[in-house]
């Protein structure tokens, strides 16, 4: 795992430092993974009624990186009628995902920063 590590490190890491976040990406399938594998937890981050105009799509549109003991994805998606959310999702070195963060009413050009993780989340996680 850690040879992993290293390579993706190698490969990955030109244009941002560990702990920084890199420049933003278009979404590509991975991203899309990481969402839909949280997509419960981000659904039950999301207020009352949220999808009542149109059933909720998950899209993502584009993302940053951070590298952390593991991986910090910042990632946009569209849930409909042209409206957008930031998650945070955290993929140990394992491939373990949790959502660690959300940020409701956002637009397509609001840029993705850092922001605090505000998502209740079990914190065993960690310990698995």
């Amino acid at each position: 795992m850690l040879a992993f590590f290293c390579a993706y490190l190698a490969d990955n890491t030109i244009g941002f430092r560990v702990g920084g976040l890199s420049e933003l990406k278009d979404a590509t399938p991975k991203t899309q993974q990481l969402v839909d594998s949280v997509r419960d937890e981000i659904i039950g981050q999301l207020p009352l009624g949220y999808d009542r105009e149109q059933p909720l799509k998950l899209k993502s549109i584009s993302y940053r990186e951070q590298i952390v003991a593991g991986f910090n994805y910042f990632i946009k998606i569209e849930t409909g009628w042209n409206r957008y959310i930031h998650v945070i999702i955290y993929e140990d070195l394992r491939g373990k995902t949790v959502l660690t963060g959300i940020e409701l009413q956002k637009s397509l050009s609001d840029p993705i920063e850092v922001f605090d993780t505000n998502v209740n989340f079990d914190t065993t996680f960690y310990s698995r």
